[in-house]
């Protein structure tokens, strides 16, 4: 109770500095301070970032985050504790240091190894912290993913059957991306059924209501299905169809859109294991000595990481054995769990250490800081929502017009229906001259052998013979 009212009386920043360009990490970072909060009653962390989050981000979450700082006078920030978290850089290590010799505390709660913090509190391999993103499916139930899913089927395009990849994967130049790309072809043709699964590129982006990008591939896709809808049913689509780039612009997207997935091949250890931690089949392509592979000792499958194309290939069958409810996720929770209760409990010891020094602080100032925070969370949150009815409502304005069908593309359809009728015909006659010729050969062949010597010597002898027969019956 001592600690919890410290902790309400102290200003705690949460450094939170890569979170507004990487959903992943801001899902990380949330699922982090919820549990946190929940052992810690009195805690009400702001993110402290670099510069100003803008709210359209794809990491933008809807915290308290402070609004006026200075960075070349980091004690002008007034905090009394520092939560290093997530990724140092941008100036994480910097900044702590600069605010330590303020006076302010820095407490880890799951860093990354690049703190430099002791490896007991940092996330890695074991005897460290697991991935904090395998929480994920404690705090986001099914229905609200299915939900989701929904929502992005509808306004971004995402397919029923796809194969979701790493946007980092798809920079390799040739000719490993041409290996890639075999790869992930044979993927998606297992993950398929009548026809492959769709290649989807994840690709993060500000909450925007035009992407020109993303526009063109909707329509190509709407256009097709519609043309499809005249053709024959074994008509196998558009031979070249651009790749949908999905536009994640919020924590809750992407891990919607990791759950509903055929597979999802990954670079970071931190997409691995929510992808572990949901269920959904999945593969990392990652050098030795990373993140990925450091999740493998957690779970103890290292077929789950592979270095090139070829091995993926080769391993393809452990892939979608990968489905369904993972073996060990408890386990992992309650590592994860003890590893969080640790950090909450020098959380509050740091509080009633600042809280009972003796320092003074202003409270006014603090107050006025904090109504600013507040009055800054609630207008990005209406510009958020205002902008994600605005997107919704042009990607729906624009399906709707793609789905009736325009005098060209229905031109285009009946002419497409003409060329499948016509090649019918086409075969049609080729089958039938091809029998023609035969019967000819045969008729052919039939008067040769009537008009043999053999044949014409015997001609009174079959005739007798007949009329013999007719006579017996």
């Amino acid at each position: 109770m001592v600690a919890s009212t410290a902790l309400t009386r102290l200003r705690v920043g949460w450094w939170a500095a890569a979170e507004p360009a990487d959903p992943l990490a801001a899902l990380t970072g949330s699922l982090l301070r919820s549990e946190l909060m929940s052992r810690c009653p009195g805690l009400r962390p702001v993110l402290v970032h670099d510069t100003s989050a803008p709210w359209p981000a794809p990491g933008f979450t809807g915290e308290p985050a402070a609004v006026h700082l200075d960075w070349s006078a980091p004690h002008s920030l007034a905090l009394d504790l520092l939560v290093a978290s997530g990724a140092a850089e941008p100036g994480g290590a910097k900044l702590s240091h600069a605010l330590s010799e303020a006076g302010t505390v820095t407490v880890a709660v799951a860093p990354d190894e690049s703190w430099g913090w002791d490896p007991h509190y940092s996330v890695g391999s074991p005897f460290a912290v697991p991935e904090p993103s395998v929480l994920a499916a404690r705090h986001l139930p099914r229905p609200l993913l299915t939900a989701r899913q929904a929502f992005l089927r509808v306004v971004e395009g995402l397919p029923r059957r796809y194969i979701l990849v790493e946007a980092s994967l798809m920079g390799d130049e040739e000719p490993a991306r041409e290996d890639l790309e075999l790869a992930l072809a044979r993927l998606a043709a297992e993950a398929g059924d009548d026809r492959p699964a769709e290649v989807v590129q994840l690709a993060p982006g500000v909450l925007a209501a035009e992407d020109p990008e993303v526009e063109a591939v909707l329509r190509e896709r709407r256009a097709e299905a519609e043309e499809g809808r005249h053709l024959a049913e074994d008509w196998p689509g558009y031979a070249e169809r651009a790749r949908l780039p999905l536009r994640v612009s919020s924590p809750l997207d992407l891990v919607a859109a990791v759950a509903g997935a055929e597979a999802v091949v990954a670079a970071t250890g931190s997409l691995m294991a929510l992808a572990w931690a949901l269920g959904t089949p999945h593969v990392a392509l990652a050098p030795p000595e990373s993140a990925a592979h450091n999740f493998t000792a957690w779970t103890g499958d290292p077929s789950a990481v592979v270095e090139t194309p070829a091995q993926m290939v080769a391993a393809m069958g452990n892939v979608f054995a990968r489905r369904g409810a993972p073996r060990g996720l408890k386990r992992l929770e309650a590592t994860l769990d003890q590893s969080l209760d640790e950090a909450a409990s020098i959380l509050e010891k740091k509080a009633a250490e600042v809280g009972a020094d003796g320092r003074p602080r202003p409270p006014a100032a603090s107050a006025t800081e904090r109504l600013h925070e507040l009055e800054a969370v609630n207008e990005a949150l209406r510009l958020r929502l205002a902008a994600e009815r605005a997107r919704f409502a042009e990607r729906a304005a624009l399906l709707e017009n793609a789905a009736h069908t325009t005098v060209e593309s229905a031109i285009k359809a009946v002419h497409g229906q003409d060329v499948i009728v016509r090649r019918r015909l086409e075969q049609t006659e080729k089958e039938m001259h091809r029998l023609q010729e035969e019967t000819a050969v045969q008729q052919a062949e039939l008067r040769a052998i009537y008009a043999s010597l053999t044949m014409r010597a015997l001609t009174p002898a079959r005739d007798w013979y007949g009329r013999l027969k007719k006579a017996v019956r």
